[in-house]
């Protein structure tokens, strides 16, 4: 009787593995999707320099408060706000865990499509050297994108190496308007932050080393509720003149979790 019980096991283990992905938020990757492992020479990519990214707004503060009282009225912010219907595509390293989840609601708050990739112990390294940001924005053909990297390269002993991954990163970009949010620092870094927001422009770069989060038992990625309040302070960023592209970013009022198509990415080398 009891080999009968194992033989039944084994043949519905299959089908409760695909119902269990069926009904989950969260995805694999597509049948013959693989990542690009060869190294690819990043090239010499022509940016604007710092001066054309920046605009004159006043660099934002890393305080919820300070932000709150320097931002402008609804009327004024009405005037400049972008309120398409936006595809939005958020990616990077394991911090876009804790943010994606506050993110969806405001997506479903504001009326945007949303997909989500974390990729595990990503690098800018990584996005930039693999076909990965390209299979994905190929396929989600986003109208607006969302980053948050350099988690991974906090203390990296020579960060000025990031410099060309970050821009072959923002290089794939082209038009599309995006955001870029940085690594809430839970010791000093050596200087990704810093190389970012000049790469960036501060009008596109979030600072959150000012914020006081609490940490989970890593002591280094916020709790959930902690990066809900980080993403709460990042929205209203995002919908200020402060950025070079404010887009619509209500804060949801229905309480609700709401989910969206995401890709949980495992650690990988070059």
């Amino acid at each position: 009787m009891k080999s009968y019980l194992k033989i039944i096991a084994i043949l519905l283990f299959p089908l409760a593995f695909i119902f269990f992905y069926a009904n989950s938020s969260i995805q694999i990757p597509p049948p013959g999707w693989k990542l690009s492992k060869a190294h690819i020479s990043i090239p010499s990519i022509s940016i604007p320099d710092n001066s054309a990214l920046v605009a004159e707004d006043p660099e934002p503060s890393s305080d919820s408060t300070s932000l709150a009282s320097t931002f402008p009225s609804e009327e004024e912010k009405a005037l400049t706000i972008d309120t398409t219907s936006h595809r939005i595509l958020f990616f990077g390293d394991s911090m876009v865990e804790g943010l994606l989840r506050r993110m969806n609601c405001y997506a479903y708050a504001n009326g945007y499509q949303m997909t989500n990739i974390v990729w595990y112990s990503s690098t800018t390294e990584l996005w930039a050297k693999t076909d990965t940001l390209r299979y994905f924005l190929d396929k989600v053909k986003p109208t607006f994108v969302m980053v948050s990297l350099g988690a991974n390269e906090q203390i990296t002993k020579n960060p000025s190496e990031c410099e060309a991954y970050i821009r072959q990163i923002i290089h794939e970009f082209g038009k599309t308007p995006f955001v870029w949010i940085g690594v809430p620092a839970w010791r000093e870094d050596t200087g990704i932050n810093d190389l970012t927001q000049q790469v960036v422009g501060k009008n596109r770069y979030f600072d959150s080393r000012g914020l006081t989060l609490q940490r989970g038992r890593d002591r280094m990625h916020p709790t959930f509720n902690a990066a809900s309040l980080w993403m709460d302070t990042v929205a209203v960023w995002m919908s200020s003149p402060a950025t070079a592209h404010p887009i619509r970013m209500n804060k949801p009022t229905d309480g609700r979790k709401h989910t969206y198509k995401t890709y949980a990415l495992q650690p990988m080398k070059i």
